[in-house]
């Protein structure tokens, strides 16, 4: 696979959990870039809404060590929201990012939110105008409950998947029930969420060899190509309307 899309990189060095300094950063955009990975948005946790700007100052300084490193990887800036009920708001004012500029937002809550919780806080984004993007959604439990699933879809909500899902054993329940939402087409987007070398790292291999065996080129371009473009571009992805 080539030109594929990721849309949940904690690469920004030195603000979260991610990557701890400029060269890690680039070690894992080349690990990236060889397994076809052409373009990154970057997704750090911000603690404070005043980091915004250093993020952005931050992510140009990167871009600039991409460059003088050869590396063939497009960066954009983009932020891994925890959900509050002010988000709208900051992102309104801009102390809060999208993704690549776009009106798409990338979202997480704690593992144990309701399903109800959750619904309420993808309606008030859509009312806000933003498209919600759920972060690794196969890690909360509301989510199990099929019809819970549905709903949210069908109310505007799209899902991002961590690759490493699908690289699990099969034998593995979990894994088994991600790669059923796979084949189901219940999954919008695909992520690395690399963090650093040491610790989730972005190997997508085993799960893009069952998806380019398993899931069809249409779902597999869909998910790691297409969609990711509707973000880059600022366009709805047509899925729902």
């Amino acid at each position: 696979m080539t030109g594929i899309v990721d849309i949940h990189a904690h690469i920004l060095p030195g603000i979260d959990d991610g990557a701890q300094s400029m060269e890690e950063a680039c070690q894992m955009l080349s690990m990236a870039a060889k397994q076809g990975i052409c373009k990154v948005i970057a997704t750090p946790h911000v603690i404070h809404k005043s980091q915004v700007t250093y993020l952005q100052k931050l992510a140009a300084l990167l871009e600039e060590k991409v460059k003088r490193n050869f590396l063939d990887v497009k960066l954009y800036l983009g932020q891994e929201n925890f959900y509050h009920e002010d988000l709208s708001g900051q992102l309104d004012c801009g102390e809060a990012l999208t993704m690549a500029g776009s009106r798409y937002v990338l979202i997480e809550f704690a593992l144990g939110v309701s399903y109800r919780e959750m619904y309420r806080a993808v309606r008030k984004l859509l009312n806000s105008g933003y498209w919600p993007i759920l972060a690794h959604m196969e890690r909360y439990i509301c989510l199990r409950n099929e019809e819970n699933l549905d709903d949210l879809r069908a109310a505007g909500c799209l899902m991002q998947m961590n690759y490493s899902g699908l690289s699990e054993p099969w034998f593995r329940s979990e894994t088994r029930w991600k790669k059923r939402k796979v084949l189901a087409d219940k999954v919008d987007f695909l992520g690395t969420d690399m963090h650093r070398l040491d610790y989730r790292p972005p190997k997508i291999e085993k799960a893009v060899k069952w998806l380019e065996g398993c899931a069809g080129e249409g779902i597999v371009q869909k998910i790691m190509i297409e969609n990711p473009h509707y973000i880059l571009n600022g366009e709805w992805t047509g899925r729902r309307k």
